[in-house]
Formats: C-alpha cells, structure tokens, sequence
C-alpha cells in the first residue's frame, strides 16, 4: 500500500518507517499536519498514520481536513498515534473527526501489523465498491440516453407520418421540438425540464389525426363549421395525452391542449390568458407559429425572416408571452441555425 506517516518524533518516524518498508509498503513521510496535507493532496495515498500531537496542524484536524476534502479522492483508512489511551480521547477520534483506528505508543510492530492488515481489506472493499458504482452510474447515463433516442425517434417517426396529411414534414416536427428547448434553456428550465420539452413540443398538432383530410389539406378558405373542426385538434390532443403519471406526456398533454391559446385570452379551446396559459404551451404558440411562417408550404411560399419577425411584433402581448417573444428574438441567428439543419 502507499501509506503517508505524519510524525514529528523523528525516532518514532524511523521506527515506522523501517517496519512499514519491511513489509513493502511505499512509504512518504511529513514532520507536521501542513506537511503531511500537502503530500496526500499531492499523490495517491492509501492509508495515513498520524501522530496526535504535532506542530502547525495535529493529527485530528490532520484527519477531519482528509475527510472533508470530497470525493474527488478514493477512500482513505486512517490511523492515529497517541500516548493518549483514555477512552473519551479515543471515542472522540473515531466518532467525531472520522479515524478508523488508533495505535497507543510506543506501538508493538505485530499489533500494528494487525491494524495496517484491516485498513489494507477496508481500503480495497471501499475502492473496490467505488468503481463498481462508477460502472453502474456509467450503465444508467448509457441506457437513460438510449430511452431518450429511442422514444425521440420513435415520436418523430410517428408525427411525419402524421404531419405528412397537412403536406408538413418532419423537419417541421423536429424543428419545433429543438426551438421550444432553446428557448426554455435560455429561460432557466432545468436540463431534465428542457429535454421534456425537446420531446414533448412536436406532439403538439398530434389531435390532428382526428380532422378529415378534406378540411386538413384544403387549399381554399374554411367555412365556420370546417374550422370548428380543425379547432378540434387541440382537445383530441388532450384526450390522446391525457391521464400520463409521466411529466414528459404530462406536458405533451398541456401544449397540444393550449398552444392555440391567446396571451389577450382571444385563443382557443379554453379562452386562457396569460399565465393561466400553461408555460410550455406559450413557448410552443410562438416557435410554431415563427416556424409556419418562414417554411415552404404546397400553398405558399416562405416569407422572408424580416417580414416573419414584422408580422409577429404586432403580436407581441396580444398573441404571445411578451417576456418569450423577447427571448425569441434574441434567438434568431440560433433559430435560423436549426432550421438550417433541420431542413
């Protein structure tokens, strides 16, 4: 083992010393606690005895700043030197400060053989554990992410073959997902928050596979009656989502339910304004919105990013969140960007 021996008695340090190499322990030695610090932050040590008493920093503050140092470094076995054997001395190394064990001086090498045995089994149980949990965190990131990729892929897929009734594509499906997190990472949402959104967002128009393609493709205007209809995408929506104990389908169900819904309450199916508006759905309102008009369409053509952003700054406060539009614009080379590799 590498075995670090903080002792300022220099008789004592040799004895150890001695005994430790004769038993072919890598051996690094300090004469106080600032010394000794200094060399375990420096290099691997497996196991550390400390002298109680010493100059600048003593063995028990010695040991509390090991223990406090965080996880960065593997676990550590301690073992204090002391001419103190009273018992409230002991108890107070080992259930205060964090010392696994202790040797009274003068120590008897076999005892001390004894102890070094236990702190080397301890030493490599906890070091042993440690990468086994490693591995495991590493198999949950790998398989967390797979789960991610594979519900993405499969809710792309499902929604162009959705899409494709209304001559949209799944560049539109994907684009609204990667425009909806961007904004709601700018807004402060939390990593797990913002991948949600990533998925949930293109589900938005999912309430559509309950409209007649007669209404969902035609080129001309809608009557009252065909527009009901398609107003009725965002409640089939809502049932379709509904009832998830999951948050990612919880928040699917809100954006296909509100994302019509008006800042100024004039929207749809509810009339909500404002915050009643569920965040997720005011962020979907505007990304599809922004999206519709700067794509190609069978109908038209993509208007130009300037006239897009003209026609949408009417809408500020009225339509969409005034403080998202502001993060929206601020976006826009970033939204251009995605649209560039999302075609």
């Amino acid at each position: 083992m590498n075995i670090l021996i903080a002792e300022d008695d220099a008789i004592t340090l040799r004895r150890l010393q001695h005994f430790l190499e004769k038993w072919d322990h890598h051996v690094v030695t300090a004469v106080n606690g600032e010394d000794a610090l200094e060399k375990f932050m420096a290099q691997d040590v497996e196991l550390v005895i400390t002298d109680w008493m010493m100059p600048k920093m003593d063995g028990m503050e010695l040991v509390r700043r090991i223990r406090s140092g965080g996880s960065d470094k593997p676990y550590v076995y301690t073992i204090l030197l002391t001419s103190r054997g009273e018992k409230e001395d002991v108890v107070k190394g080992l259930s205060e400060v964090g010392v696994d064990d202790y040797v009274v001086k003068p120590f008897e090498p076999d005892e001390l053989r004894a102890r070094l045995s236990v702190g080397e089994r301890t030493v490599r149980l906890e070091r042993t554990l440690r990468e086994y949990g490693k591995g495991l965190e590493k198999i949950v990131r790998m398989q967390t992410r797979l789960i991610r990729k594979t519900q993405e892929e499969t809710i792309i897929r499902l929604l162009t073959a959705l899409e494709s009734r209304d001559e949209e594509t799944g560049g539109h499906v994907r684009r609204i997902g990667l425009f909806s997190a961007h904004l709601a990472e700018r807004a402060g949402w939390t990593r797990e928050e913002v991948e949600d959104i990533r998925l949930a967002a293109p589900m938005h128009d999912i309430g559509k596979i309950g409209v007649p393609d007669a209404i969902l493709q035609k080129e001309g205007p809608l009557t009252t009656d065909e527009f009901e209809i398609i107003k009725s995408h965002t409640t089939v929506g809502g049932q379709i989502l509904g009832d998830s104990e999951f948050p990612m389908l919880q928040m699917a169900h809100e954006i296909a339910l509100f994302h019509h819904e008006r800042w100024d309450g004039g929207g749809y199916p509810e009339d909500l304004n404002g915050e009643n508006i569920p965040v997720a759905a005011r962020i979907v309102a505007l990304v599809d919105v922004y999206d519709a008009l700067s794509q190609d369409r069978v109908y038209r053509k993509a208007c130009p990013v300037d006239k897009v952003l003209e026609n949408m700054r009417k809408s500020r406060g009225s339509h969409f969140d005034p403080e998202f539009f502001d993060l929206f614009l601020d976006s826009i080379p970033d939204f251009q960007r995605i649209a560039a590799e999302n075609p």
